[in-house]
């Protein structure tokens, strides 16, 4: 590709649109039309998967609940420097950048935009996703882009940071042959 070097912020972009887009688009619809008031339910697929309206007032699992403004606070500084690490990596280390920080930062800032926006707009998450078969939190589409997004800078971390050539080691490693 001629153009490499925007090839990860594209794909970073479209991830992040397609998140954030997926995530309001389902809790704007499947929330007011299917389960309009906090507690009801309807069963996708019985004894798998249901849909419940839950408020979730804090963070996973519900930790800090009734922190929303520390929440939406603490979701806007970790937005804003993740994103600065993002666009100062892709500068850094050009074409070289890995696929796998363009997705994980659209998965990230997908998701966490799309909780923020419910934090700022209700003062809580609404989350509707439930398995039924396991005892797990109920949650959206922007909390299963985060999990993601957090698993893929993991292994970008730990097997392609080093590999693109822009950290102060392999620089000196270059000078040095």
């Amino acid at each position: 590709m001629k153009n490499k070097k925007f090839l990860s912020p594209l794909i970073a972009a479209i991830i992040f649109v397609f998140v954030l887009a997926l995530d309001l688009l389902t809790k704007g619809l499947i929330i007011p039309n299917l389960i309009p008031q906090v507690g009801n339910s309807v069963e996708v697929m019985p004894g798998f998967i249901n849909f419940i309206y839950v408020e979730n007032k804090g963070a996973a699992w519900g930790i800090f609940s009734n922190n929303t403004v520390f929440l939406a606070i603490l979701s806007a500084i970790v937005l804003v420097l993740f994103a600065v690490f993002y666009f100062l990596r892709v500068r850094m280390v050009k074409e070289k950048s890995s696929i796998w920080l363009a997705v994980s930062f659209g998965l990230i800032a997908g998701g966490c935009l799309g909780n923020l926006i419910d934090r700022i707009a209700f003062g809580f998450v609404r989350d509707f996703i439930n398995f039924q078969f396991m005892n797990f939190p109920v949650f959206n589409f922007a909390d299963v882009a985060l999990t993601v997004g957090v698993v893929t800078i993991i292994i970008y971390f730990l097997f392609f940071y080093s590999k693109e050539g822009g950290d102060k080691k392999n620089k000196k490693d270059d000078k040095n042959d």
